[in-house]
């Protein structure tokens, strides 16, 4: 057994190194008992003391563990997988407050969602108070278009909801990945939900925080409600006072759609403000855009004080006038101005909506969202604390990107068409003069063969462990890693036995070779190619070997990426010297040692052109000669004169 040590020498973490070492945390874990791993040792019939991984990766196939408890375990990091009992399966998502994962019980026919308090808050009044606040709103209503809260559970230090378990986009997801929604489609999320909040006020809760991310989407078009922990209840003055005490009364709520008497007092307020709220969320749904587009939070606040908002024809007049209106009279400065309720929204957009699927990749989406989270942490563990703010910010995946841009990421069709960074990007993208040079050497043998000794398998220090499952922490970054080679692979199977092609960049000096198949590229530190340039994405994406060629694909929901002057949604093949570029500044380039290989000239085959001449001249013979006859019998008065009268005469009877 292998042990991580912190900067002080001190053992932190076991890594298993074979399968007995794995077998051990596995069941010091709990998600198997020493009977269900002598059971499934029997089913697998697994060679003695195989590597830990080669035992991982049998136990995720057969199904006796997942590939997310599979990892942690391989790790270290084996405990937090049962938390009561609960056994958790995999991530779902994240917040301000800790991380959703998928979770199962014993015998339990069905699985649930788990919203687990960071371990940073379990003594946090406040946020403790608002996982009350969302458990208690969430026990209390029971509608269609809000997730049911089951239980609130504890087990010491740690705190969880229990919830039902929805495999959907986020509305802001959504349109970050896909851009402005259709109309009809925008109209029916809102009616859904306008009733569901008319359900919540008649049973005393206003839920103080309607926004994209708080709406969750399954591919059949019904939306849910979520996340009720600024939720304002009657006769819940105590948790109220907390809130205030901890947050201040002022200001519950997001800047980009709160309602002015909310960003005032959010405590005297009634319906109408989740009425704007809506309103504001709709705006976003159809346009793309904030309504009040503002930078500073102060000035987005005054801007909803004492101005109507833009509304949404201004922005794209291919909107319905009807729509544009509801929306803005939703959004209606003086409440009285506004829908005197929820429902009575709801049926000013009925006409309009219309249910329609919604097509997304739940799988690509909780890896996104992992990726995110474990950047979310290590923003964290690097940001010093200072005061909280009683305002909570969109959903941190998604960067502000100007003033016009405070919601979509460049590399969505919606912000491409707008957004000013991306069209500079775009410009700089399509000049013929590239800043890369065209004339940098390629690696020598010498150096490549130099490259691939260094590329030898290594073992990083493992990270702290922590009690409770998440993303694992980032590793420590080496000193002057931008300027370091790419790091080196796992394991040997993973060295290329080419080495034919090579990196250029703006970000790094000189020429590197790709001995390896796979290379992060961001600005982390940690990334194997660290880039510099501006509006790159910690993680912006990967270089992948897809032989012959490499396959680069785009992870950042922030950044762009542009290849050859077109966008990079999720994956393209790049050719030799084909320009890459991420962010405004950044370009990489691809070079291969001899590109004739890669694109040989055609040989012409004469006796395959031969042949085909041939069947074509007979197939034309053959159809005039049918041809001919067709017309010798149907239409005879079409042919030469000589020729009717030698018919005529082959058709007179002989004496």
């Amino acid at each position: 057994m292998k042990y991580g040590r912190d900067s002080s020498g001190i053992a932190i973490m076991q890594v298993p190194q074979n399968s007995p070492e794995f077998l051990s945390l596995l069941q010091k874990s709990g998600l198997l008992t020493s009977d269900q791993i002598r059971h499934a040792l029997a089913q697998l019939q697994l060679p003695d003391n195989i590597s830990a991984h080669d035992c991982a990766a049998a136990f995720v196939a057969a199904r006796f563990i997942t590939p997310f408890q599979a990892e942690r375990i391989i790790e270290g990091r084996y405990r937090g997988l049962v938390i009561g009992s609960w056994r958790i399966r995999e991530m779902l998502g994240f917040g301000g407050m800790g991380c959703v994962y998928i979770a199962d019980a014993p015998g339990a026919s069905d699985k649930v969602a788990i919203k687990v308090l960071a371990g940073q808050h379990a003594v946090d009044n406040g946020m403790l108070t608002r996982l009350q606040l969302e458990a208690r709103a969430g026990m209390k209503l029971r509608h269609p278009g809000i997730i049911q809260t089951r239980q609130l559970e504890s087990t010491g230090p740690v705190h969880f909801l229990v919830m039902q378990l929805i495999r959907g986009i986020s509305l802001h997801e959504l349109v970050a990945l896909q851009g402005p929604q259709a109309p009809e489609v925008v109209c029916d999320f809102g009616m859904q939900v306008a009733e569901a909040l008319h359900y919540a006020h008649l049973e005393g809760v206003i839920h103080r925080d309607i926004k994209p991310a708080n709406f969750l989407i399954e591919p059949d078009g019904r939306i849910y409600v979520l996340d009720f922990g600024l939720a304002m209840l009657q006769d819940n003055a105590e948790d109220e006072f907390t809130l205030s005490m901890v947050f201040g009364h002022d200001c519950l709520g997001t800047p980009d759609y709160i309602a002015p008497e909310q960003s005032l007092d959010s405590r005297s307020i009634d319906a109408r403000a989740d009425v704007y709220s809506l309103g504001a969320t709709l705006f976003v749904a159809l346009t793309g855009r904030v309504p009040f587009p503002q930078k500073s939070t102060k000035a987005k606040l005054e801007s909803r004080r004492s101005q109507a908002p833009r509304r949404v024809t201004d922005v794209n007049p291919a909107i319905p006038q009807e729509i544009s209106d509801v929306i803005f009279r939703a959004m209606a400065r003086d409440p009285d101005d506004r829908y005197a309720n929820a429902r009575e929204m709801a049926d000013a957009l009925r006409p309009f909506a219309r249910r329609k699927p919604v097509s997304f990749d739940f799988r690509r989406l909780i890896t996104l969202r992992a990726k995110q989270a474990k950047e979310k942490l290590e923003k964290a563990e690097r940001r010093s604390s200072g005061p909280r703010s009683s305002i909570t910010g969109n959903a941190d995946w998604l960067r502000t990107i100007g003033s016009e841009a405070a919601f979509v990421a460049p590399s969505t069709p919606a912000a491409r068409s707008w957004a000013p960074a991306a069209e500079k990007t775009a410009r700089a993208a399509k000049q013929s003069a590239s800043s890369l040079k065209q004339d940098d050497p390629t690696p020598t043998p010498e150096e490549l063969s130099r490259v691939k000794a260094d590329a030898a398998p290594v073992t990083k220090n493992p990270s702290t462990a922590s009690p409770m499952p998440g993303p694992p922490p980032k590793e420590p970054a080496e000193q002057n890693s931008e300027k370091s080679a790419p790091t080196a692979p796992a394991t040997a199977t993973e060295v290329l036995q080419q080495t034919d092609w090579s990196i250029v960049g703006t970000d790094f000096k000189g020429v590197r070779p790709l001995p390896v198949r796979r290379y992060t590229i961001g600005a982390s530190p940690s990334a194997d190619f660290r880039l510099e340039g501006q509006s790159v994405d910690s993680q912006h994406g990967v270089l992948i070997w897809k032989d012959p060629f490499w396959e680069y694909q785009h992870l950042s929901e922030k950044c762009g990426t542009w290849y050859d002057g077109q966008p990079v949604t999720a994956a393209v093949t790049l050719q030799h010297n084909g320009l890459l570029q991420l962010g405004e500044t950044a370009q990489l380039s691809l070079r291969h040692r001899n590109p004739q290989q890669l694109y040989p000239p055609r040989r012409i085959n004469w006796s395959e052109g031969l042949k085909n001449l041939a069947f074509v001249t007979v197939l034309v013979t053959m159809v005039t000669v049918t041809a001919a006859a067709a017309v010798s019998l149907l239409r005879p008065d079409l042919l030469p004169e000589s020729v009717q009268q030698r018919l005529l005469q082959n058709s007179r009877p002989k004496d």
